[in-house]
């Protein structure tokens, strides 16, 4: 990976992170904060988390106390419909809206979504915020070492090039290309796609406006290369068809 600071800054307790049109710099542009949405399954807790002055609530949720499901191996794949699907994240900054896209992410996007379907991300957090580069969670130790208890394998064509708003697996770096278990990142620039090679398992894009915005607020509390200044938890991640 083409990094100034070399593999190590993606190899952080030995994990190393790492389609369609590219959304601008995640940095970039002006926002208006607005209420962040909850899930349903979070209404009888916090029916509606106010934003602090950084544009989030970092309250944690209560499934980040709840048993995650294990796995052997890969759960089967729920894309058999005919799509598009998305995975929805309800996070303590807004929402992200993940576009999947199976033809090139192949069994690490339906693992991907398996995992949204089963709850698996509900509690988790993004535990990695490297600003104007990357944005890492799905670990359910929150320490980027963790993973679900398989991998599958699903390596990008040699000559992919990640665009702002990928959505990849994070692997370790002595693992193949492609390798995929539960945590992925989200690119947070073009200038930091730039800097990665094809070794990443792609399984989606985000490419909407409020998505973005979400990606901003999490990226601007991103210090160096390690967990954000402010705790940021996925409180639902939900998969659907249809758009």
């Amino acid at each position: 990976m083409r990094r100034a600071a070399g593999a190590a800054l993606l190899c952080a307790l030995a994990v190393a992170l790492g389609g369609c049109g590219a959304l601008e710099d995640l940095r970039g542009g002006e926002e208006t904060i607005a209420t962040v949405p909850m899930p349903p399954e979070a209404t009888d807790v916090a029916p509606v988390l106010e934003p602090g002055r950084d544009g989030c609530n970092h309250k944690r949720p209560p499934a980040a106390d709840e048993p995650r499901p294990a796995f052997d191996e890969a759960p089967p794949s729920p894309l058999a419909g005919l799509g598009p699907w998305t995975v929805t994240m309800a996070t303590s900054c807004g929402a992200i809206r993940i576009e999947l896209d199976p033809e090139l992410g192949g069994d690490a996007t339906a693992a991907f979504a398996a995992l949204a379907r089963a709850g698996y991300y509900d509690g988790l957090t993004m535990h990695r915020v490297v600003p104007s580069f990357v944005i890492q969670g799905g670990d359910p130790d929150g320490t980027g070492a963790g993973g679900p208890g398989f991998t599958v394998e699903s390596p990008p064509p040699g000559n992919y090039a990640y665009r702002n708003g990928d959505v990849a697996m994070a692997k370790a770096g002595n693992e193949p290309p492609g390798t995929a278990g539960s945590q992925f990142f989200i690119v947070s620039t073009e200038s930091g796609a730039a800097q990665l090679e094809p070794l990443y398992a792609v399984v989606g894009h985000v490419v909407d406006d409020d998505s973005a915005a979400t990606l901003r607020r999490i990226d601007a509390l991103g210090v160096d290369d390690g967990p954000p200044v402010e705790p940021v938890w996925i409180w639902t991640a939900r998969l659907a068809e249809g758009g």
